[in-house]
């Protein structure tokens, strides 16, 4: 009776493992979404000095409200540069290995 009720035991922890163990491979959809994101946040970022300086004029007195608005905006920028570029790389690794197959 035990060997009966360790067999079982254990064939349902090892049915268990092999149906919780997350996918070890990212998922093309998945891969495709952050460089979609990626390239939006690139290309949105480049509003964001102008945006900043319309927002930052309506609110602070004229030469210092486009002043500080071009600063803030030109930190908003480089931000979603590089956020952009580190979304573009992260969904673009996978498929780094084919890079040596095409030389």
């Amino acid at each position: 009776m035990n060997k009966t009720v360790l067999s079982v035991s254990l064939a349902v922890i090892v049915v268990f493992l092999f149906n919780v163990v997350p996918d070890v491979w990212a998922s093309d959809l998945r891969n495709m979404a952050y460089i979609q994101r990626g390239a939006g946040r690139i290309l949105g970022s480049t509003l964001a000095i102008p945006t900043a300086m319309v927002q930052d004029s309506q609110c602070i007195m004229f030469p210092f409200g486009i002043v500080t608005g071009a600063l803030r905006g030109t930190v908003q920028m480089v931000g979603g540069i590089v956020g952009g570029v580190v979304d573009v790389a992260r969904g673009g690794a996978p498929y780094a290995k084919y890079a040596a197959l095409a030389l």
